[in-house]
């Protein structure tokens, strides 16, 4: 590859567009190309236009403080220039570019606006793909193939970090130093983005923890709650519905009751009836007749007795049924309290030495003991005691139906002596009497039979509304579902119940829980897979770059220790033949090297105060990117000239320091060639015979690479195939004029 046309136009003095157009390459070499002409004329501008087309950024190397000093800035007989343009124009037969032309045309262009092009074959593209392509053919605008005016020895005053970069494009690793950069940036982003990535990670862990942990116990409450519905539904149910077919029993006894003694008592108004008329035709008896006045009375006594003994009884029976359904059970907490206070007595045991208080002490705790027991067990009515004033009401009631009965027994005793006396006269009357007390002993019979069946229904009755307020209170809608629908009845409900309290104290521990925490759970568990998911893959990532970066580091270890013994071979070489003697070796410089520099300089001055930083974001990221730093990190080159011991750079003379800096470029030239080299007056500082031995040694390296100088010596000038003469007319424009020295042998003509 080689550089076929050059063309700028309002590159600095360069207003009009110029083009240099340089010879293709013969058998054996290369042609050498001379620029040359008076001071000031603009001859440096190419070598900078070359600089420019191949990316170079630094204002500073082009000798410019802004953008817009790249652009001609016009003269008394010419107007600036809305723009600066530079194409260089390579053959690419050989495909020293990975590119499928032959020919590549590289452009650059910068508007006064500021806005530039990068344009290939025309087409825009990136400075880095530009870059890259460079690179991969041995060519870069940084390295040895743009030598500008005074930067002969910038290599030999230049730290070892800065030598070290271009050493790589001396190396010819620089294709894989920039792939290898990229690779590092994208790694240390996959660093960054996985910093990031776990530190919100580490942020909702602890809140998923929490959320699964309410999510189970909200699972363990629904499953609870399921169980606990069915047991309700079978212990209510049948409960409920037990209860009905006792009041619908209930029921259908009382109608049948009813009508019978509804029957009977008809039938004692008709023997009443019939009794009176036996009695209206009999002679009238005084004592039988005010026997039977006192009987009339006692009964109705006896009567109302019976009704308000039934009253007494019956609001005894609701008392009992009214304490069970509004009994509820202890709360959790209330038994856990007790616990603890039982608990704590039976320790305080312990401390006391009186037998009289242990006693004491024992028996407090056993009737908290049993206090907490039947607090716990769920009442029977008959274990219930009604209030005592009911009770002595009804004992009264009873005494008194007891004197009654008494009082009833004796007249029935002087009617039925009565009666025997006057049994032959009035036998008919008597008989009926004594079918009117029998009657009347039946419907008795019957009446405290209802009284029971009305007492058993008003139980039943007042039962089925505490049920129906429990079952609306325990199971809200599911109550009327139950009452509403028959299901199977267990035999035994109250079974049941010992285990429902159980599961609900159990869910009284779990306590209530937002159901909303359940979609949070899943939303927060979805971003948490997600992240996850994220840092395998980011660790994927990270693995497939460390494995490129490593290949890449072996690649160039590989071939950078290879060509860098041949230039440390060839410096020495060139180095002997300029100075006619002495010695000269690269040496490269590792970490530690840099370290134990480092450390000696600070030995002699005070450390700056240590800024503090972020050791999550910034000392992490460091260590994990140390072990994929360079271990090389710069180059140091000692020279020793004939007849001299010192190796330090900074102890040679200006003329030395050049003649180092020739040998070297030599060096790197002769072991890797870039296809085209410019040089800017780089034999400026050498004396005439230095001058013909540096043109000795481009005519000989010339045969590897495509040279391009800029030169006022004329050693240097015989050498060249083609001189170009650069001008300045009064315009300030400069102009060319080339040269073929074949043409001048041959036939004496020079071409503008």
């Amino acid at each position: 590859m080689y550089v076929k046309k050059l063309e700028v136009q309002g590159f600095k003095t360069f207003a009009k567009k110029t083009t240099l157009t340089f010879l293709s390459p013969k058998e054996d070499r290369y042609p050498v190309t001379a620029i040359v002409g008076p001071n000031g004329s603009g001859k440096s501008n190419m070598a900078d236009a070359i600089r420019w087309v191949l990316g170079e950024q630094s204002l500073k190397l082009l000798r410019g403080k802004k953008s817009e000093d790249i652009i001609f800035s016009g003269s008394d007989g010419k107007a600036q220039s809305g723009f600066a343009e530079v194409a260089m124009t390579l053959d690419n037969t050989d495909q020293a570019m990975p590119i499928e032309f032959k020919e590549v045309t590289i452009t650059r262009r910068l508007y006064r606006d500021g806005s530039s092009d990068y344009l290939l074959n025309e087409a825009k593209t990136r400075l880095a793909d530009i870059q890259l392509l460079l690179a991969q053919a041995n060519v870069g605008q940084r390295s040895y193939s743009v030598i500008a005016q005074g930067m002969i020895d910038h290599i030999l005053v230049s730290g070892p970090e800065e030598r070290k970069a271009f050493f790589d494009d001396a190396t010819g690793v620089k294709q894989f130093q920039i792939k290898r950069h990229e690779s590092i940036l994208k790694l240390k982003r996959t660093y960054e983005n996985l910093h990031e990535v776990e530190t919100v990670l580490a942020e909702i862990e602890p809140r998923l923890r929490s959320l699964k942990r309410q999510a189970a116990r909200l699972e363990k409450r629904e499953e609870v709650e399921t169980e606990l519905r069915g047991l309700e539904t079978k212990y209510y149910g049948t409960l409920w519905w037990s209860l009905q077919d006792q009041m619908d029993g209930i029921k259908r006894s009382l109608l049948d009751l009813n009508k019978d003694l509804s029957d009977k008592r008809t039938e004692l108004k008709e023997l009443e009836a019939k009794t009176e008329v036996v009695e209206t035709k009999d002679e009238k008896d005084e004592g039988l007749i005010q026997l039977q006045t006192e009987y009339r009375k006692i009964q109705r006594e006896r009567d109302h007795n019976r009704h308000e003994q039934f009253t007494t009884e019956k609001e005894i029976e609701l008392t009992k049924v009214r304490a069970q359904s509004n009994w509820a059970p202890l709360p959790l907490m209330k038994i856990i309290e007790e616990v603890k206070q039982v608990v704590t007595g039976l320790l305080g045991l312990k401390s006391i030495t009186v037998v009289d208080d242990v006693h004491t002490a024992v028996d407090e705790l056993l009737k908290r003991s049993q206090d907490l027991s039947k607090r716990l067990e769920r009442p029977n009515p008959e274990d219930i005691k009604p209030d005592q004033k009911l009770l002595d009401l009804l004992d009264t009631q009873r005494k008194q139906g007891t004197a009654i009965k008494t009082e009833l027994d004796r007249l029935e005793k002087e009617i039925d002596g009565y009666a025997r006396k006057e049994q032959k006269v009035r036998q008919d009357l008597i008989d009926a009497q004594r079918e009117l007390r029998s009657k009347q002993s039946l419907i008795h019979n019957l009446e405290n039979r209802k009284n029971e069946l009305d007492i058993q229904q008003a139980r039943l009755d007042e039962r089925e509304v505490g049920l129906k307020r429990e079952m609306d209170e325990s199971l809200k809608e599911r109550g009327l579902m139950i009452r509403k629908q028959r299901d199977e009845m267990t035999h035994h409900p109250e079974s049941l119940y010992p285990e429902i309290q159980r599961l609900r104290y159990q869910l009284e521990l779990i306590g209530g829980i937002d159901p909303e925490i359940v979609e949070e759970y899943k939303q927060t568990q979805q971003r948490f897979d997600f992240l996850d998911e994220q840092i395998k893959d980011l660790h994927s990532a990270i693995k497939s770059t460390e494995k490129v970066v490593n290949e890449l580091d072996e690649q160039i270890d590989k071939q950078s220790k290879k060509v860098f013994a041949d230039i440390n071979r060839k410096f020495d070489h060139y180095f002997k033949i300029l100075f006619g003697g002495g010695s000269a070796s690269l040496v490269k410089l590792t970490l530690d090297d840099i370290a134990k520099e480092e450390q000696e300089a600070d030995e002699k001055q005070p450390l700056p105060e240590p800024v503090g930083e972020n050791p999550d974001s910034v000392e992490d990221l460091e260590k994990q990117m140390e072990k994929h730093r360079d271990p090389v990190v710069g180059v140091d080159i000692q020279a020793t000239p004939p007849g001299k011991k010192l190796k330090a750079l900074n102890l040679l003379s200006g003329g030395e320091r050049a003649l180092t800096s020739i040998a070297l470029l030599s060096a790197i030239m002769s072991v890797n060639p870039s296809p085209f080299v410019v040089l800017d007056e780089v034999d400026a500082a050498l004396d005439e015979a230095n001058t013909f031995r540096y043109a000795s040694i481009i005519e000989e390296l010339a045969t590897k690479s495509q040279f391009i100088i800029i030169t006022h010596n004329r050693a240097t000038m015989e050498k060249a195939d083609v001189l170009y003469g650069v001008t300045m007319g009064r315009e300030g424009i400069s102009t060319l004029l080339s040269v073929h020295l074949e043409d001048i042998t041959k036939q004496a003509t020079a071409r503008r």
